[in-house]
């Protein structure tokens, strides 16, 4: 969810604040930006405690932030399953600005594999691919090409693994070819 001057004109966002009023508005504000502030971006854990916290930061009951919560679930602004499972608040559409917002360069350096709801094909689309790799002798930043058994797969261009800061993950990138 982008935060910007036609937030409050989304239909979702109305609908939340004809319930909840203009604290029901900047709890949701509130909620995007610690998911976003997050180390990781694009996810964050959501336990009792942080919905205290974010009824004491808005001055609402924890009640009124937990029914908050079950209505952004049924608009499908932060995923259920997540919540309910794992317990972490995030989205398809909050992954998606997060990679907007950050840039891919950035992006690529974060392990994709934690909540991650997009999936590998619209990943690799955006330049961004975690693998795990299990013996590897080079050393940190070292360009690898690897896209030899498929080449015709990405025409102009390349496919290249970086050494990501875990000495198991690499990140695939496409590179283009210049002619």
């Amino acid at each position: 969810m982008k935060v910007d001057s036609k937030f409050f004109e989304q239909r979702w966002v109305r609908a939340i604040q004809a319930e909840f009023g203009a604290q029901g508005v900047l709890a949701v504000i509130r909620l995007l930006c610690s998911v976003y502030d997050s180390p990781e971006g694009y996810w964050r854990d959501w336990s009792a405690m942080d919905q205290a916290v974010l009824a004491g930061e808005v001055g609402m009951s924890v009640d009124d932030v937990g029914r908050l919560i079950d209505r952004l679930v049924d608009y499908g602004v932060i995923n259920g399953d997540k919540l309910r499972r794992d317990h972490v608040v995030t989205s398809r559409t909050i992954q998606l600005e997060y990679i907007r917002q950050a840039g891919v360069a950035r992006a690529r350096r974060f392990d994709w594999k934690a909540h991650s709801l997009l999936p590998l094909e619209e990943l690799l689309e955006l330049g961004i691919a975690p693998a795990i790799i299990e013996d590897f002798d080079e050393e940190y930043g070292v360009p690898l090409p690897i896209c030899r058994r498929a080449p015709e797969r990405y025409p102009g261009f390349r496919q290249v693994r970086i050494r990501h800061r875990d000495p198991h993950t690499h990140i695939y990138r496409l590179r283009k070819i210049r002619l």
